[in-house]
């Protein structure tokens, strides 16, 4: 029986105040794979390894000790090197298996990971399809060293020791024809969920795949490869999987992990509708954009049972939302907060700090002042109770996106963080250098940010108590920027 294993890569150089949300979900986009996989070859034996909560080592030994025919790893950038690292220390035990890379950072990086591992193959963007093609053609063959990836769209491999790149492969347009991820590969019960919940135990699901928009920033060049960009489950099917949920696990909560929930107005409404019908008794939780969003829509989230949503506001400069690339406008966002607030849903503003874009090939971005300007837009809206929590972060140009590109051609990325991502974990204040501002600059805004989360998060309540130990880590990122200021002040001196 041919054995297949999906490993979450692990990273070897811990995050700080564990950024990269270790126990937080299972890793849903290698428990697809393993079951589209198991639906259409049934006769393999699978497994499924998250590393970020084994840790590296213990994943290593978890590799050698089931020793698979062939190998999939999935990760994000910061995790790039430790993955190469693990793929050349797995290789030596696995000399006749198939080794294959997925994920955002190699769908726009392919040729790194050729260059700087030893896997055989990238599968780009969507991987269901592709994956499946490629085990099925090494099951014909029989041997690694005869796999002949030339004809498999989606993949990039080695031809005459160069890097070669397949055209992308379609997407699947009927996301209803795919099962739901493999959760009974891990241990559901090892992953707590989002830190704020009104039922447990909870877990995520995906309610739509992909993004008409093309914001600077957006890295996850997995959903921008191909065509369709953007696909709608069925009412009926986000909602069996649900009740599936609740039936076999226990789950009395979801968090729809889908880029936007309102993509589609017309969806999202059905997508109430049937909830409401099934009448599960599940809350939920989603992701939205400030627009569209119309009332009728909001008070059917509401009747189904959403309480809590995401809303991507990105910065308080109407400048920078233009030039961004966002499509919505300051007062869009007060009203989509109002609208979530009258049917008494809960909302968490996310916030990028230092958006940098291009007009005419000339660089823009948020100086200070205008860092400020969001900082303090957030802060009023927070004072107005029209947001409950806000998240933030300092703008990273994450390969696959626009933005990675932008900061290429104007040398904005640190020279000694090129390339390094590991050390994008642990960073201390920006991974860009941009003019005129300066690393204490970005501290002294960090902290101010910082303390606006904090207060909310105090404010608001509603925590269970095992979330102390993820609120204790937000209040130490306080105190480290605090610390971090005095230092850059010291040098300054």
């Amino acid at each position: 029986m041919l054995k297949v294993q999906f490993v979450y890569a692990p990273t070897r150089v811990p995050a700080r105040f564990a950024e990269l949300g270790e126990g937080l979900t299972p890793p849903l986009g290698i428990l697809s794979l393993a079951a589209n996989l198991r639906a259409n070859i049934p006769s393999l034996d699978i497994s499924c390894i998250d590393g970020l909560q084994l840790g590296y080592e213990k994943t290593v030994e978890t590799i050698h000790s089931f020793k698979p025919d062939v190998l999939g790893l999935s990760f994000n950038t910061p995790v790039a090197r430790s993955a190469y690292a693990l793929i050349d220390e797995v290789r030596p035990v696995l000399p006749d298996s198939l080794i294959l890379c997925g994920g955002a950072h190699v769908t726009a990086l392919p040729e790194e990971c050729l260059r700087l591992s030893q896997a055989d193959a990238v599968v780009m963007g969507e991987g269901e399809e592709t994956l499946t093609e490629i085990v099925r053609n090494f099951m014909a063959c029989g041997r690694r060293s005869k796999m002949d990836f030339s004809r498999i769209v989606g993949t990039a491999f080695r031809e005459d020791g160069n890097p070669a790149i397949n055209p992308p492969r379609p997407y699947i347009r009927d996301l209803d024809g795919l099962p739901v991820p493999a959760r009974d590969l891990v241990d559901m019960k090892a992953y707590h969920g989002w830190y704020l919940c009104k039922q447990t135990p909870e877990t995520t699901v995906i309610f739509s795949r992909g993004c008409p928009y093309r914001c600077v920033f957006c890295s996850n060049k997995v959903w921008n490869l191909s065509e369709p960009r953007l696909r709608f489950r069925s009412p009926t099917s986000v909602a069996d999987e649900m009740e599936e949920l609740k039936k076999r696990y226990g789950i009395r909560e979801v968090f729809d992990n889908s880029d936007e929930f309102n993509n589609s107005l017309k969806n999202a409404k059905e997508v109430c509708r049937e909830i409401i019908r099934r009448n599960l008794g599940m809350t939920w939780k989603t992701q939205l954009r400030a627009w569209p969003l119309d009332e009728e829509l909001v008070e059917l989230m509401a009747e189904a049972g959403c309480w809590y949503t995401h809303l991507g506001i990105e910065s308080g400069d109407p400048a920078t939302l233009e030039g961004v690339g966002k499509k919505i406008t300051l007062e869009q966002v007060e009203e989509a907060c109002r609208l979530l607030k009258k049917h008494k849903i809960k909302v968490l503003g996310l916030f990028m700090l230092f958006n940098v874009w291009e007009e005419d090939g000339t660089l823009r971005f948020e100086d200070i002042a205008t860092t400020q300007k969001t900082l303090d837009f957030a802060d009023r809206l927070v004072r107005e109770r029209l947001l409950d929590f806000i998240g933030w972060s300092i703008t990273v140009p994450y390969p696959g996106s626009p933005l990675y590109d932008i900061a290429l051609r104007h040398n904005l990325i640190k020279p000694w963080l090129k390339d390094q991502w590991d050390a994008w974990l642990t960073e201390e204040f920006s991974v860009m250098q941009l003019p005129g501002v300066s690393d204490r600059d970005v501290a002294r805004m960090k902290s101010k940010g910082s303390i606006i989360r904090a207060k909310c998060m105090l404010r608001s309540g509603g925590f269970r108590l095992k979330d102390f130990a993820y609120i204790a880590r937000k209040v130490m990122k306080v105190v480290h920027n605090e610390m971090a200021i005095r230092f850059q002040r010291k040098k300054g001196r």
